[in-house]
C-alpha cells in the first residue's frame, strides 16, 4: 500500500492502521513523489488523497493510469469533499474504489480488502 497524503500526521495515522492490519504500508506526501515511488516500487494499492498542491490526486490518478496500463496498482480515493462530481471525476480519472472520510481510518483496511480482485 502506497499512501499519498500532503497530511504527513495523517499519512503516518493511516500507516500505522494498514501496517496494524496486516498490510505493508509506506507514504509520501506529493504527487511527484507518489509518481517516482511507484517507479520504484510498484504496489499493490495506492491510497489517494485529493486535495494536494502542485499536483491533485485526480492528476495523479490519470498518471498512475497511463504510464503503468498493463499491471496498475488499484488506486483508492480517501477524501473529505462530498461533492458528487468529484467521485465521478476520479472514477474517470481511474479510481477503483472512492471513500468519504466519513468512513472510519480504521474500518478503511476491512473495506478495501473486501473490494480486492
Amino acid at each position: 500500500m502506497l499512501i499519498v497524503d500532503d497530511n504527513l500526521s495523517l499519512a503516518n495515522l493511516y500507516q500505522i492502521v494498514f501496517e496494524r492490519n496486516g498490510w505493508q504500508a509506506r507514504f509520501v506526501s506529493s504527487g511527484e513523489e507518489a509518481l517516482d515511488s511507484i517507479e520504484a516500487n510498484l504496489p499493490d494499492y495506492v491510497l489517494l488523497d485529493i486535495l494536494m498542491p502542485e499536483m491533485d490526486g485526480v492528476e495523479v490518478c490519470r498518471r498512475i493510469r497511463s504510464e503503468w496500463p498493463s499491471a496498475p496498482p488499484r488506486i483508492v480515493v480517501y477524501t473529505a469533499s462530498t461533492r458528487p462530481e468529484l467521485r465521478e471525476l476520479c472514477a474517470s480519472a481511474g479510481a477503483d474504489m472512492f471513500f468519504n472520510k466519513n468512513v472510519s481510518i480504521f474500518e478503511l483496511p476491512e473495506k478495501v480488502a473486501a473490494t480486492e480482485k
